[in-house]
């Protein structure tokens, strides 16, 4: 149980840690497509820990609560940390290459998305039904944000545009890591 709750509660810190220190944390911290092109590498991972207001904050705070609990058992063999580390730097990467329209970015929720997409993996490769069930409404639900875009009550809440696109591609970053942690595993074995 320690492997999740630690993890967890770094996360959670760091977060509440840059936003006592708003707004000037936001301009040194947040993503913006400038930056990183000036070579400020490191928003690609502390523009996932920027929030907009504390709305933003407790909703993603809740939110990894929520999937830490509901996917416990898989997040006590799949490291937390290097999987909010990778799909931090996979999303961000995303955005910068695929959608340069967008000049700026912060909040965990795209790494949300990949953390959910790693339990969802971990749950159907033990053949647990709860898996599919749960992948499928990740997948209806970021195709109904594709399509309709997001919630305005949520944007209002959070005084900011929610990157629908970083949910997609931090989903993608979660599978992709499933994946790759695999094929490690099944090489050690393989090698050993």
């Amino acid at each position: 149980m320690r492997t999740i709750y630690i993890p967890t509660i770094v996360i959670l810190m760091l977060s509440l840690l840059i936003f006592l220190f708003q707004p000037t944390s936001n301009q040194w911290l947040a993503y913006y497509h400038s930056g990183i092109e000036n070579g400020q590498w490191w928003r690609l991972i502390t523009a996932h820990l920027s929030h907009t207001n504390g709305f933003h904050l407790l909703l993603n705070a809740a939110g990894l609560v929520v999937i830490n609990s509901l996917f416990i058992k898989s997040f006590n063999t799949i490291n937390l940390i290097f999987v909010s580390i990778f799909s931090s730097i996979f999303i961000s990467l995303c955005l910068f290459w695929l959608d340069p329209n967008m000049q700026w970015y912060m909040g965990l929720s795209g790494v949300l998305h990949a953390l959910f997409a790693v339990g969802v993996c971990d749950e159907i490769s033990k053949k647990d039904k709860w898996g599919w069930i749960l992948g499928i409404g990740l997948i209806s639900k970021l195709t109904s944000e594709q399509i309709n875009g997001s919630s305005p009550g949520i944007e209002n809440l959070i005084a900011a545009t929610v990157a629908v696109d970083a949910h997609l591609y931090g989903a993608i970053a979660g599978i992709l890591y499933f994946l790759l942690k695999q094929l490690s595993t099944s090489l050690r074995h393989y090698f050993k």
